[in-house]
């Protein structure tokens, strides 16, 4: 897709369904990506992980409330041609706690230049995709959609690119694929 930044979800190494692969070092070095790994490979925790062309300036990982599965999400600083950029990536809980949404736009705060994406588990209709949208935009629908998309039903998008009012997208699209679940 000629990404320059990815976030990833369920990376972690710790579960037998992963076969322990160390597969966000595999995909950065293979890519010529810097990466950020997220929280410690530990049973019950959902791996995140960042990986970038260029390089990420202070990454760092922090936890959310969580009932279950830990939860965290990422922060790294991201210099690109347009200036300074502030990238989140995170996974939340099942059905996308709104504890856990309101945390990460708390830590967001008045940030410029942000870019958050991930797995967030919650569709454009519930409550924490609208008080997402009181501070940021959603990238998909900024862009227009994808009318050529019909693979795709946009009520049943879990998977978001979030971003801050000063940041212009020129194009939001997502990939069909049989590789997961969730298009990237």
């Amino acid at each position: 897709a000629g990404a320059d930044i990815i976030g990833l979800q369920e990376s972690d190494a710790a579960r037998i369904a992963n076969l322990n692969d160390a597969v966000v070092r595999y995909y950065a070095e293979a890519l010529g990506y810097h990466s950020y790994y997220g929280p410690p490979p530990v049973v019950g925790t959902f791996g995140i992980a960042l990986l970038s062309r260029a390089p990420l300036i202070n990454p760092q990982t922090f936890y959310m409330y969580s009932e279950g599965e830990q939860t965290a999400g990422i922060v790294a600083g991201v210099e690109t041609e347009s200036g300074h950029c502030n990238v989140y990536v995170t996974h939340l809980g099942n059905a996308g706690p709104l504890v856990q949404q309101e945390a990460i736009l708390r830590r967001i705060g008045a940030q410029q230049s942000v870019v958050l994406m991930g797995d967030f588990n919650f569709r454009a209709d519930t409550e924490q995709y609208a008080l997402t949208m009181q501070t940021l935009v959603d990238a998909w629908a900024s862009a227009g959609g994808q009318p050529d998309a019909g693979w795709l039903d946009p009520a049943r998008r879990i998977d978001h690119l979030f971003v801050s009012p000063d940041v212009t997208v020129e194009e939001a699209r997502y990939l069909e694929t049989e590789a997961s679940d969730h298009p990237p």
